[in-house]
């Protein structure tokens, strides 16, 4: 295999799912209050509007912390302003290009405190890997702090074509969609592919 082929990754974009500019030194806010109309439509109730974006300028800021190749908001419930985010990192694989390695990789990049963890091997059309499940406990608000469950999914694979390795991640806070979230992290995860950048 040719050294100088350039690849691309890529993962289905299900309907309401929203990318968020990381990376790209963008004004959350003014990005947020855009996205919200495009996705809600302009005669959107105002309430509504304001809720969507202020969380969609949240996930993005806290997206853009973590460094992701790209992410995406994936809207729940619009009225309510509920979401999930998923995000797509890529990662030097030296030292870690085993299937056994992998957790080890996600707890140096990705460290947690999970309160429950669970691992499995994985085999996606991307490559083998490991699927982990996780329970954390995290703070949410800025005034008041209060303790709530986040809930992840996170798959990280080894593809052939590279000696990097994929790691998509799943987050989200409402336990009602874990299952519906869960089968559909797991289709995100079957959709990840690497394809050659064709010159010209």
């Amino acid at each position: 295999m040719s050294d100088d082929v350039t690849w691309q990754c890529l993962i289905s974009e299900p309907e309401g799912s929203i990318r968020l500019p990381v990376g790209q030194d963008a004004e959350f806010e003014k990005w947020a209050k855009q996205a919200a109309r495009e996705y809600l439509g302009a005669d959107a109730p105002r309430g509504e509007l304001r809720e969507l974006s202020s969380v969609l300028a949240r996930v993005s800021a806290t997206a853009d912390l973590g460094d992701p190749t790209f992410a995406y908001a994936y809207v729940i419930d619009a009225a309510k302003a509920l979401t999930a985010v998923y995000e797509v990192h890529d990662y030097d694989g030296d030292g870690y290009r085993s299937v056994e390695r992998l957790p080890d990789l996600l707890e140096a990049v990705l460290p947690t405190s999970p309160e429950r963890r669970s691992v499995t091997e994985a085999n996606l059309p991307a490559g083998p890997g490991v699927r982990v499940q996780e329970l954390h406990s995290v703070e949410t608000g800025s005034l008041f702090r209060k303790k709530t469950m986040m809930e992840t999914v996170t798959y990280a694979v080894l593809p052939p074509q590279v000696g990097n390795i994929l790691v998509l991640r799943m987050s989200w806070t409402n336990p009602v969609f874990s299952e519906a979230l869960l089968e559909l992290a797991q289709t995100l995860a079957e959709s990840l592919e690497l394809v050659e950048v064709k010159e010209g």
